[in-house]
């Protein structure tokens, strides 16, 4: 017997209740879901409220804040502009933004696009400067502190490094080049076209957005609490949609009203390194693998939101999804959507390894510290019969092994994070790899290691006061109760180091995660150079004392 089609869509609209039943509560926020299929919006659901204070309901209709989900609407329209021959995505971008700073490296729009400029991301500048992401961050402060720098973080086209600063600089590069701001070329050109008619990036915090969602997270006691966000920059972050209109934009990829195929082949296909090397990114787009099928995707964090969005080429199917308060599990949500909608008839599923019981062999060899070059020491340790993961300053986590050899933090094979041992051929283990089993990455290997323990005067002979030029700020360096501390007039507490090598210290803070003390020949201290959440090598020189 043949089922009907209305039989069908009503179980697959059981199922994904069935989904997002924990995002009903009522009460706290929620979530817009909305599924395409075939050039149909085929599911536009909301879940859970958008304004507590006034029990305002969450309706595909809601306006959410994407976050990093509006670099793909960047990046088009600079790829709209690069067809159109108005800009070559191999220009030096200092022909169009002069501000920058001359590195001595020519770096290009397509470095930008790519994240493989080596310019240090503009989050975590801001970090490390004092300034409060809950502050009013204004483009033009990030444009100020972009032409401050004297350093990048790697030589242009070399490496992968995650860098908003790379996106609100073609936010800037739109502007030049087509005379208008991003928001008005892409409310002319990409959302007009499209019928998409409320979508728009929100450059000024102070407009009024009707039907808006506001940001929450939990706070102790677990109840809500406003989370604030006073962006007025955009390019890398910025738009304000509906998931309604994402699945309008879905649409666009295989019935392109907007660039046409050309363009949409271009934003989908990920770039490479000079050198060849494959990497993950392409136009504000990722590859990845959900349920079996291959999508392109992107997420999206600020304050309390979170964005997803992945469009499956070969299927003509995308899932859009719009929180006002912090998803970690977007992995799991969208593999079950697929399921729900392409694989309730096929069957096809997405193996995950499964979990498996460690001999207490292995548990002892992997036991200890693991370093790489610029990421905070990780510490394995064995407790009680398992095995525990511990970065600086942060809580353990249980280690899960795979009956395939690779062990992760619980979810590491569906969301690419996993990782295996290195062995010498005395079968010790020399390292660890982090590696991506699904799409090309650059591997990360942090090798083993001994670490450093000062004495109470090796640490006190650091204590004084760095300064950055570039940032503008100084940092004061203390020992306090045996750790080595830092403050500036603008830490509410201290950042707390611990030692990894002789001279390197670790910490919790994204923005200054690593420092690496730097010495004359003489053996006396000159200053130090900070690594943390996607910048590299930035320098503050000891203050002399009179």
């Amino acid at each position: 017997m043949v089922r009907s089609t209305a039989i069908i869509d009503q179980e697959q609209r059981v199922s994904v209740d069935a989904l997002f039943d924990d995002f009903s509560v009522r009460g706290s926020p929620g979530l817009a879901v909305g599924v395409y299929q075939r050039g149909v919006s085929v599911l536009l659901r909301g879940y859970g409220t958008a304004i507590l204070e006034h029990s305002i309901p969450i309706t595909p209709q809601t306006m959410f804040h994407a976050a990093s989900v509006s670099k793909q609407f960047t990046a088009c329209a600079v790829a709209l502009l690069a067809l159109e021959g108005r800009l070559d995505l191999d220009d030096d971008i200092r022909t169009m933004l002069p501000f920058v700073p001359d590195f001595g490296r020519r770096i290009t729009v397509r470095h930008l696009v790519h994240h493989t400029s080596g310019l240090r991301d503009q989050w975590a500048l801001f970090g490390l400067g004092g300034q409060d992401i809950d502050n009013r961050l204004r483009q033009q402060q990030i444009l100020n502190m972009v032409a401050r720098q004297s350093d990048l973080n790697f030589e242009p086209g070399t490496d992968f490094l995650y860098s908003n600063t790379g996106y609100t600089l073609l936010a800037e590069v739109v502007r030049v080049v087509s005379g208008q701001t991003l928001r008005e070329f892409t409310r002319e050109r990409m959302f007009h076209p499209l019928g998409i008619a409320r979508t728009f990036f929100h450059d000024d915090v102070t407009e009024i957005v009707p039907g808006a969602a506001l940001s929450y997270v939990q706070g102790k006691g677990s109840a809500w609490r406003r989370a604030l966000l006073n962006y007025d920059n955009v390019g890398a972050t910025g738009l304000v949609t509906t998931a309604e209109d994402l699945l309008k934009w879905a649409g666009n990829f295989a019935r392109p009203v907007v660039g046409g195929r050309a363009l949409v082949e271009q934003v989908i296909t990920p770039g490479a390194l000079h050198d060849g090397t494959a990497i993950n990114y392409g136009f504000g787009l990722m590859r990845d693998q959900y349920a079996g099928h291959e999508a392109v995707v992107h997420f999206g964090a600020d304050a309390g939101f979170r964005a997803a969005f992945a469009y499956f080429p070969t299927r003509d199917f995308a899932v859009v999804l719009l929180a006002n308060s912090p998803v970690e599990d977007w992995t799991r949500l969208i593999h079950g959507l697929v399921e729900i909608y392409l694989n309730s008839a096929s069957g096809l599923r997405d193996p995950v390894p499964a979990a498996v019981s460690p001999d207490a062999v292995r548990l002892q060899a992997l036991a200890g510290h693991y370093l790489n070059e610029f990421d905070p020491l990780v510490v394995l340790q064995e407790e009680e019969g398992r095995l525990l993961w511990r970065a600086a300053g942060g809580e353990p986590n249980p280690v899960v092994f795979r009956n395939d050899g690779t062990f992760d933090l619980g979810n590491g094979p569906r969301n690419g994070r996993y990782y295996r041992e290195r062995r010498d051929a005395g079968g010790r283990v020399t390292g660890i790899d982090d590696v991506a089993r699904k799409v090309p990455a650059i591997v990360r290997p942090r090798r083993r290691i001994e670490p450093a323990i000062p004495t109470l005067d090796e640490l006190q002979q650091l204590a004084g006061d760095y300064r950055s030029p570039e940032l503008d700020i100084t940092y004061t360096l203390t020992v306090e109760s045996g750790r080595l501390s830092a403050r500036s007039i603008w830490t509410a507490e201290p950042v707390i180091f611990t030692p990894s090598l002789r001279d390197r210290f670790d910490a919790e803070p994204w923005w200054m995660s690593t420092i690496e003390i730097a010495r004359d020949a003489a053996g006396q201290v000159t200053g130090f150079r900070v690594h943390g959440g996607r910048i590299r090598n930035v320098w503050f020189a000891r203050v002399q004392t009179p």
